[in-house]
């Protein structure tokens, strides 16, 4: 199974100006990623303070990361980088051409 480090940001253009409406959304898009915490697919959740911004770490396939990110717009912007351990990295660089 791959990881994926997403870093997300809010796009301030798609947020409510009424605080109320804000905060109504605000604890929408947290209520959905509480449910992902429980089920697994996302490993650890972060907020970068004093931002909209901040990062996940995703365990799937390129498809549920890409479907995953996908439920987000348009409400934010995404980065995905797939990650490697050092196990993995090591054998990279082991099977380089002398």
């Amino acid at each position: 199974m791959a990881k994926y480090m997403v870093l997300w940001e809010v796009d301030t253009s798609r947020t409510p100006e009424d605080s109320k409406a804000k905060k109504t959304q605000w604890l929408m898009l947290h209520d959905i990623t509480k449910k992902f915490l429980k089920e697994g697919a996302v490993k650890e959740w972060g907020l970068f303070v004093g931002s909209v911004a901040g990062y996940l770490i995703f365990e799937g396939s390129a498809v549920e990361v890409q479907t995953f990110v996908g439920m987000w717009l348009p409400f934010s912007k995404c980065t995905v980088r797939e990650c490697m351990t050092f196990d993995e990295s090591l054998r990279s660089a082991s099977a380089l051409p002398e």
